[in-house]
């Protein structure tokens, strides 16, 4: 029996943002574990807490500065769709409304990555905003690793 060979040439289509924003993300959040952001009393799991990442170290004064920022505006004003199974069972896009707060704003950029890694973009009807929601993303990060010092070092390896 032969085995046919497996075309690996699909993943060639992702664009290098794209790939740097999964290695961004990677990192990012290896880092926030790292000074501690992560869900408490899980043992099992260790899982990023984003909304204590939001509320607590970005909070308010992040939020305020960060809404006035052309980079990203398309986070906030349109940010990605969610893919989601309806009650037929068929993979449907869920338009998610306005940001209106910094703990939405970090689940937009979790959004923008969780679409690009769980494979949610193949087939999106909105595939024509991805470079302008991936260029957010990355910006956004720059914008919070700036905002955080020690977060800042953990990502950046220099301790």
């Amino acid at each position: 029996m032969t085995v046919p060979k497996v075309d690996y040439s699909k993943i060639d289509d992702v664009s290098e943002d794209a790939s740097r924003l999964f290695k961004v993300m990677m990192r990012l959040e290896f880092a926030l574990k790292d000074v501690g952001f992560f869900v408490p009393g899980r043992r099992a799991v260790a899982e990023v807490d984003w909304v204590r990442f939001a509320n607590d170290q970005l909070g308010a004064d992040f939020w305020q500065r960060i809404q006035r920022v052309d980079e990203v505006q398309v986070l906030l004003q349109a940010p990605p769709r969610k893919q989601i199974v309806d009650e037929s069972g068929h993979l449907i896009w869920r338009d998610r409304g306005a940001v209106v707060s910094v703990q939405e704003l970090i689940a937009a950029l979790n959004g923008v990555r969780n679409n690009l890694f769980h494979g949610g973009k193949s087939g999106d009807p909105d595939g024509n905003r991805n470079a302008e929601l991936i260029s957010a993303a990355l910006y956004l990060v720059d914008q919070l690793l700036k905002e955080d010092d020690v977060l800042h070092t953990s990502f950046s390896g220099a301790y």
